[in-house]
């Protein structure tokens, strides 16, 4: 230990891959970023993708772009090397693409904490392989090898955790769970004063047109809910290769009237429609968490979802939305009248969702506790010398504070 009284150890930075987007996602690791600023590090992020728009970025905090839209080759790993050995990490946290490369490099050069952050469940990614699945396999084989290098692996959900302890065999000792959050919508200066679903016949079903994400689902549901209200509407929002497919459909059951698509929208304006909506459908084949899930419960609107992943563990049933088996779109269809039916049960779960929101998921308090449990790794790897993956996670409970009422899903 230095004697000097006045020396002062250099300040600790943290390296963050993601992107720039509009949406939640880079919007809260922004946040993380901040707080960890506050908190006396150094913070860079390392941003990739068309999007530069850092207008919600604190100004504190660095912003580099790799060399690729998509950071996996050799001059992502060259560069990500300069950037370790001209200012050393603390930690580096990687999401998506960046993934490999900050892992692989990070470990070479010993940066002493590397963390994954894990988003999306295998079985999304076999059910929208648009390479084939032995690719996605292969994929996935390589990323078993990869991902061992990291000393510690964050979870969207307990079913995300699973994954990453099932399909690439990580240790469950470096796995942590902490769940996607959002800013608060409503408020002073937001653009959400109103809260609750007040048309009775209006639902949104929101995300990019996949295979996993099961929007033809709703289509057959619609065709079976106009029997009974015929002028039931669903707007589906996104974009995405099976959008076509999904309104050929609806012309063929004869409920194109009652489905329109909108097509990719800004966040906010997303979120405006979702306010003014009877329900939010979230019909996921496999979902790791469902982002759509918080939104909708952040604007005050019951989620009907699939009883699948992430989804079963965000919405409790009957209490902020009700929960259908993925595939079963008769059941959905069920719901969705009872749903436009019963405006005393409709009511009461979306003040609950609301709630649920502010207790949970909301930006400022999940971004604090991720924050402190970082710097608790950090203060570890400095203090003992040892691998991070030794260290205890603490219980998944702790990172959404006390009396968290979190029924423990199928996914985990």
């Amino acid at each position: 230990m230095n004697s000097d009284p006045t020396w002062r150890p250099p300040q600790r930075t943290i390296l963050i891959g993601t992107s720039l987007g509009d949406n939640p996602v880079p919007h809260h690791f922004a946040a993380l970023g901040r707080e960890l600023t506050n908190a006396g590090y150094g913070v860079s992020l390392l941003v990739h993708g068309p999007n530069n728009d850092r207008s919600y970025v604190d100004p504190r905090i660095s912003v580099l772009r790799w060399p690729s839209s998509r950071p996996i080759g050799l001059a992502d790993a060259r560069f990500f090397a300069r950037v370790l050995r001209a200012h050393p990490p603390s930690c580096v946290i990687s999401n998506f693409g960046s993934v490999n490369v900050m892992t692989m490099v990070g470990a070479l050069l010993r940066v002493p904490v590397r963390l994954i952050w894990h988003h999306t469940l295998s079985d999304q990614n076999l059910l929208d392989a648009r390479r084939g699945r032995m690719t996605i396999r292969l994929q996935m084989l390589r990323a078993r090898i990869v991902w061992r290098l990291a000393t510690h692996l964050v979870a969207n959900s307990n079913a995300a955790r699973q994954d990453l302890v099932e399909a690439f065999c990580i240790p469950t000792s470096r796995c942590r769970v902490f769940w996607n959050c959002l800013e608060d919508p409503i408020g002073p200066g937001k653009a959400l004063p109103v809260v609750g679903p007040e048309n009775k016949r209006n639902f949104v079903c929101v995300g990019r047109f996949a295979r996993s994400k099961g929007q033809d689902i709703v289509v057959r549901a619609v065709a079976a809910v106009v029997q009974h209200v015929p002028d039931i509407k669903v707007e589906f929002i996104g974009g995405g290769k099976s959008r076509e497919t999904c309104a050929t459909l609806a012309a063929e059951l004869g409920v194109a009237k009652q489905c329109s698509f909108s097509g990719s929208l800004r966040h906010g304006d997303v979120l405006k429609q979702m306010a003014s909506a009877r329900a939010t459908i979230v019909p996921s084949r496999a979902e790791a968490f469902g982002l759509v899930c918080i939104e909708s419960m952040a604007v005050g609107v019951p989620v009907i979802g699939s009883r699948t992943g992430g989804i079963a563990e965000v919405v409790r049933e009957g209490i902020d939305g009700l929960l259908f088996a993925p595939e079963d779109h008769q059941a959905l269809a069920r719901q969705m009248i009872e749903i436009t039916e019963n405006d005393l049960f409709c009511r009461r779960m979306a003040a609950a969702c609301r709630q649920r929101f502010l207790e949970n998921f909301e930006l400022s308090k999940a971004v604090a506790a991720q924050a402190r449990w970082l710097d608790a790794l950090i203060s570890s790897s400095e203090g003992s010398g040892a691998p991070l993956g030794a260290c205890d996670s603490p219980p998944f409970e702790e990172a959404h504070g006390p009396g968290d009422s979190t029924r423990k899903s199928e996914g985990g």
